[in-house]
């Protein structure tokens, strides 16, 4: 499968944050000052190296992606210049998606009136809870009054496609304080809500404390109790689950995140960032590469190369059809067995037998050219996707 034609997206890594959340395991570094001007430059040279290559030329960009670390941490002077500076390079869609991720505590009226002047046009605002305790215990700089005020500004300033992040299954979290979040959730009209059970990753302070013993998860029974609510709060406001973790009104689902799901080409550009595109069969299935993770070593090697790459890998047929399963079926409507067998010339079934016995268990069914976790395969979806790694 070539997209050599075919739309792509940008994603632009902003490894900076106040400070680190306990459970976080994402790129992102605490420093005493933040060199705004040296990464934005970096940033803009990376891309301009994209822009020469054959592969991405003429293509339509149809999304961008600033994530992190906290974006908003940077002015919306920057965040303006780097967009200009795009769209000067890559052809942008008259309806292209462009996206900030913001933190509540490191933004203001005035900063989401510029961000949205200077070209983004949809927030997503890591919120996470809003009850005080919960906070604390996410090591969140925010309070939960600033979360309220930094909804009412998005609203106010004109963000009309805006997400927010609730994080929930915390230790000790009650169905009542999880129903309270949702509620608030809701009294701002978000169109897109991303609700995320907390996990514990390798290598952040959680996961020291989960193996010390000091930090119980809570029992799964009340794991499912939560992921239920959600899903019946949010369905019942008009916010259709498109995505394991994601619900959003009709037309307004992450754009982005949809194209890495689907297997879409995208540009990865900063520190630590991870780039896709797919390349001809004789050549493969498709390549991935990515930046060094370290800001100052990535501007460093910027400033001397044009270039950070660390490693590159390129996706035989087995582990291509291995992502092609684990990223569409997390998708509500699951993967197309018409474009698996395209690709792979062999249904899902025929290359993975485990699926039929799935079919039986009613974790899996087909409808159609789909094929899709049910209700009861949703709740244990990490069990089945392992089988894809």
């Amino acid at each position: 499968m070539n997209n050599g034609n075919s739309p792509f997206s940008l994603y632009v890594h902003i490894p900076y944050c106040v400070s680190k959340c306990p459970y976080c395991d994402f790129n992102s570094h605490v420093v005493a000052s933040i060199p705004e001007r040296q990464y934005t430059k970096a940033l803009i040279d990376e891309i301009d190296r994209y822009a020469q290559q054959d592969h991405w030329q003429g293509r339509i960009l149809q999304s961008i992606f600033f994530g992190g670390g906290t974006p908003s941490i940077f002015e919306p002077a920057s965040i303006e210049r780097l967009l200009q500076h795009a769209g000067s390079r890559f052809r942008f869609a008259s309806d292209c998606e462009i996206t900030l991720e913001a933190n509540p505590g490191t933004v203001d009226r005035k900063n989401f009136s510029g961000y949205r002047a200077g070209g983004v046009n949809r927030i997503s605002v890591g919120i996470q809870s809003f009850q005080p305790r919960l906070l604390k215990f996410l090591g969140r700089v925010h309070s939960a009054d600033e979360a309220h005020r930094a909804l009412q500004a998005i609203r106010e300033t004109g963000f009309e496609n805006f997400n927010l992040d609730l994080i929930y299954a915390n230790p000790g979290q009650s169905l009542e304080e999880l129903e309270a979040d949702l509620i608030t959730a809701l009294d701002f009209h978000s169109p897109h809500l991303s609700a995320y059970n907390l996990t514990i990753e390798e290598g952040t302070p959680f996961h020291q404390e989960y193996q010390s013993g000091r930090l119980k998860l809570l029992p799964e029974e009340k794991e499912i109790a939560m992921a239920e609510l959600i899903e019946d709060r949010l369905s019942a406001a008009g916010l259709r689950r498109y995505e394991i973790s994601n619900y959003a009104r009709p037309g307004l689902h992450s754009r982005h995140n949809v194209n890495y799901w689907l297997g879409g080409d995208y540009l990865g550009v900063g520190a630590g960032a991870h780039s896709f595109k797919t390349l001809d069969g004789n050549d493969g299935f498709g390549l991935r590469w990515w930046n060094e993770k370290n800001p100052g070593r990535y501007m460093n090697r910027i400033e001397k190369d044009g270039a950070a790459t660390v490693e590159t890998e390129k996706s035989d047929r087995s582990k291509a059809a291995g992502e092609f399963m684990f990223a569409g079926l997390r998708l509500i409507e699951g993967i197309s067995i018409e474009k698996f067998v395209c690709r792979f010339a062999k249904t899902p079934m025929e290359f993975y037998p485990q699926i039929n016995d799935w079919l039986d268990e009613g974790l899996v069914e087909k409808k159609g050219d789909q094929l899709r976790l049910t209700k009861r395969g949703l709740m244990v979806a990490n069990s089945i996707f392992v089988q894809f790694v």
